[in-house]
C-alpha cells in the first residue's frame, strides 16, 4: 500500500466511524422517544401550571372529548392517541439529536484519548468492560459531555419549543405547522428559542452528570458482579478481548444508564420546569431564566414547584436512556 493510499483509507474510516455513531444514535433515539412519548406528555402536562398534577392531567386526557363517544374501542383508541400526542417534533428532535450528539461526543472523546497520558485504557486494560467506547478520565466525561449536549441542544431549539407546544394542553393546534406559524406570528423568530438558557443550564449539567456517572459505573460494574453469584457468567467476546459478551453487557448498560441518568435528572429538574414555563407562557414569566425562577419561587409553591414532574421526567429518562444507550453501544459493537 502506498503513502498516498494510507491517508485515504484512514479518512474513509473516519468517515464511516462518523457515519455509524449518527445512525446508531439515529435509530436508538427514534426507539426510546417513540415508546416512552406518553411520559413525556405527561411531564410537559404536570410542568404547565402548578395547580397540575398526575391524577388531573390523566383524567383530563380520558374526559376530553370522550363522553360523547359510545364505542368503548374507539375511546380507548382517542386516549392513546392523546397520549402519543406531539411524537412527530418529539422523535425528530430525540433521533435526529441523538445522532448528533452521540457523534459528537464520540468524536471528541475518541480525541481526548489519543492525545491524552492519562487515558483509562493504559490502566485498565486487563480490567472486564461492558463497553467498546472511547475510556477517558472523568473530569473529561463530564466535559465533553456538557459541551455536546449543549451544542446539540441549540440546533435543535425550534423542534423543542415546537414540541413542548403541541404536548400542552394550554394551546390547541390542530397541526405543526399551525403551532409554528402562532410562534412566529406572536414572538417573531426568537420564539423559537425561548427558553434556551434554562435548556442550556439543565441539558449540558445533565449530559456532563450523566456521562461521568455512566462510564464511572460501568467500570466498577464487573468488579462488583465477580463478588456475586454471577462471577461466573461474567464471559469477553473471545479470549483476547476484555469487553463482556451479550446478553450480560446490555444488562449491565441499561443498569448503569438508568441510575445515571435518574441521578442527573434530579439534579437538573428545576430547570427543566423553568424552561417548560417560559416556553408555554412567554409574556407571564419573560426571557430572562432567573426571573423566572423568582417568579416560580414568589408566586407559586416556593422550591417545590421547581421539582414538577420529577418523577414522571426520572421514569422516562431512566428508561430512554437504558434503551437509546444500551440499543446505541450494541450497535456501535456489532458494526
Amino acid at each position: 500500500m502506498t503513502s498516498a493510499q494510507k491517508p485515504a483509507q484512514s479518512n474513509t474510516t473516519l468517515n464511516n466511524s462518523r457515519s455509524q455513531h449518527i445512525l446508531s444514535g439515529f435509530v436508538s433515539g427514534f426507539a426510546s422517544s417513540a415508546l416512552l412519548q406518553p411520559l413525556d406528555l405527561l411531564k410537559t402536562r404536570i410542568q404547565q401550571s402548578p395547580a397540575s398534577t398526575l391524577r388531573s392531567s390523566w383524567q383530563e386526557l380520558l374526559l376530553t372529548d370522550i363522553s360523547n363517544v359510545q364505542n368503548t374501542r374507539d375511546s380507548t383508541f382517542k386516549v392513546l392517541r392523546k397520549l402519543w400526542r406531539g411524537t412527530l417534533p418529539s422523535v425528530l428532535r430525540t433521533s435526529v439529536g441523538s445522532g448528533l450528539y452521540f457523534s459528537t461526543l464520540h468524536s471528541m472523546r475518541s480525541y481526548i484519548q489519543k492525545h491524552s497520558a492519562s487515558s483509562t485504557t493504559s490502566t485498565t486494560s486487563s480490567v472486564k468492560t461492558s463497553s467498546v467506547l472511547p475510556q477517558i478520565q472523568g473530569y473529561a466525561n463530564l466535559l465533553t459531555g456538557s459541551f455536546a449536549r449543549g451544542a446539540v441542544g441549540f440546533v435543535m431549539m425550534p423542534v423543542t419549543v415546537l414540541k413542548v407546544r403541541f404536548e400542552s394542553s394550554t394551546y390547541v393546534h390542530s397541526s405543526l405547522f399551525q403551532t409554528a406559524k402562532a410562534i412566529y406570528n406572536a414572538h417573531g423568530v426568537r420564539g423559537f428559542f425561548y427558553g434556551f438558557g434554562a435548556t442550556f443550564v439543565r441539558d449540558a449539567p445533565y449530559a456532563g452528570i450523566y456521562v461521568w456517572v455512566y462510564e464511572y459505573t460501568k467500570s466498577i460494574a464487573p468488579a462488583l458482579l465477580l463478588r456475586s453469584p454471577f462471577a461466573g457468567q461474567l464471559t469477553t467476546v473471545d479470549d483476547a478481548s476484555q469487553v463482556l459478551s451479550s446478553p450480560l453487557s446490555v444488562v449491565v448498560n441499561s443498569i448503569c444508564a438508568g441510575f445515571s441518568a435518574t441521578t442527573a435528572v434530579t439534579l437538573s429538574n428545576p430547570f427543566d420546569t423553568v424552561k417548560t414555563r417560559m416556553q408555554l407562557f412567554p409574556d407571564r414569566y419573560g426571557t430572562n431564566m432567573w426571573t423566572a425562577f423568582a417568579a416560580i419561587l414568589r408566586e407559586e409553591t416556593g422550591m417545590r414547584g421547581l421539582f414538577d414532574g420529577l418523577g414522571l421526567r426520572a421514569v422516562r429518562k431512566g428508561l430512554s436512556s437504558g434503551i437509546a444507550w444500551c440499543l446505541y453501544e450494541e450497535m456501535i459493537r456489532s458494526s
